[in-house]
Order: C-alpha cells, then sequence, then structure tokens
C-alpha cells in the first residue's frame, strides 16, 4: 500500500464499504500524501469534516502503539484548558485517588457519561486521563467534550476543587451504603474512589463529609474500582 490523504470525508462510507485491503479501487483517485500543514490542514474538532490519511503498512506500524491493531487510528486535538475553571462543575463529580488500571480510568469516564457525572478529578498517583489506553477504553468519552477533566496536586487542593461540594468518600469504615445515598445528597455530591490495593488515603478521607461502603462478600478482598464507581452513580440516580 502506499500513503494517501483524502481532504474531505466525501468518500469514508466508500472507502469503508470497499473493505480495505479489498478495495484499492476506492483509493485510486486520492492524491499523494504529502507532509505539510497545507494538505493536512484537520483541526479535528467536532464540526470540522474530518480527513482520512490511508497509510503504507510499515508508516502505520511505526505510528500505532498496540500489536494488534483494527487498523484505524483517531487523533483529536487535545481539550482547551485555558480559561478553564480549575474547580468542579456540574450536580455530580469523581474523584479517583492513586488509580492506575488505564482500563478502569477509560470504563469510569464512560460510565460518568452514561449516568451524567461532569468532572473528573485526578490525584497523584493516578494515570494520566489522555494515555492512549485511557481515551480508547472511554469509548469516546474523553474527547466529545461533555467531561471537564482536573488534576489535584494534593488534598488541600481538592477540597478547594470541590468548594460547595459535599463529599462522599469510599471506606472500608463507611457508614451509608449505595442505596442510602439518594436520602444525602445535596445536590452538587463528589465521589471519591481509591487504589484497589489501598483505597483511599488518609489525607483524601479528611476532606471527605462522609464516608460510603459497598458491601461484598467476606472472602472477597476487594472490587474493581470501575465496578464501584458505576454502582454508585446508578445508586443515585439520573
Amino acid at each position: 500500500r502506499k500513503s494517501r490523504w483524502l481532504q474531505s470525508s466525501d468518500r469514508i462510507e466508500e472507502l469503508l464499504a470497499a473493505g480495505g485491503e479489498e478495495g484499492p479501487a476506492a483509493l485510486a483517485a486520492a492524491a499523494p500524501l504529502l507532509w505539510g500543514p497545507k494538505s493536512l490542514r484537520d483541526d479535528g474538532g467536532v464540526t470540522d469534516p474530518p480527513g482520512i490519511g490511508v497509510l503504507a503498512d510499515e508508516v502505520f506500524d511505526d505510528i500505532t502503539t498496540q500489536e494488534a491493531s483494527q487498523g484505524v487510528i483517531c487523533v483529536f486535538p487535545m481539550p482547551e484548558q485555558q480559561g478553564m475553571r480549575t474547580w468542579a462543575t456540574g450536580k455530580r463529580a469523581v474523584v479517583l485517588d492513586a488509580v492506575q488500571d488505564s482500563v478502569n480510568i477509560g470504563v469510569i469516564l464512560r460510565t460518568m457519561e452514561a449516568f451524567e457525572a461532569d468532572t473528573l478529578i485526578s490525584l497523584k498517583g493516578t494515570t494520566d486521563l489522555y494515555n492512549p489506553k485511557v481515551v480508547r477504553c472511554s469509548m469516546g468519552a474523553v474527547v466529545r467534550g461533555g467531561l471537564k477533566l482536573l488534576v489535584a496536586k494534593d488534598a488541600a487542593q481538592l477540597k478547594q476543587m470541590l468548594r460547595g461540594y459535599k463529599v462522599f468518600a469510599t471506606s472500608l469504615s463507611g457508614d451509608l451504603q449505595p442505596q442510602d445515598l439518594v436520602n444525602h445528597l445535596s445536590g452538587r455530591d463528589a465521589f471519591v474512589f481509591g487504589n484497589e490495593a489501598r483505597g483511599v488515603s488518609k489525607e483524601v478521607l479528611d476532606v471527605a463529609d462522609a464516608k460510603l461502603r459497598i458491601r461484598i462478600a467476606p472472602q472477597v478482598d476487594s472490587l474493581n474500582v470501575g465496578v464501584s464507581v458505576g454502582i454508585v452513580l446508578h445508586a443515585i440516580g439520573g
């Protein structure tokens, strides 16, 4: 295959229907791929018509981070941070304290979008929210613009970001259960989830107004953090 660049989305459906390697005729009219700002102009905004680059195998293999890729790479702009308010907004926020598994974080982002939690705050030790695996596992939630992603350097900064919110932290010593939450919500609520092995740190627990416990069978050590987020957000309803 030769690298090619299509300037607009007019032939996306044609290319997909042609079946990649089995549809070389679909690429016959595509101009050679020129590496420059003029021919590759595509800001990736949701209102911009996408461009398609069809890459030679060796070029694609150099770019992809996957050993068994599906053959598609999406490039999008990082969300603008300039002028963004550095505190939580919306009626629900999720806080991750040293959560490291990229797949779990992607699942959490997708779950937040489904249950209308608007802000995600990550604390020290949490994997980069724009890690390629996080982005893939979020199924687009991280780039659609509906979620506000913030980073707090410590518990003190977290407290500032959550001004006006009632904070619930998951803990084995919690008194509340998910089904009890509806009677304790303030209308602006944040839910803190920790590392599966160590839980929420003491410094962050001290920021919480209440502690929440998800009851599980005694022979089980911990619950997957992505599952925990889904349980809590589902329990408080839409």
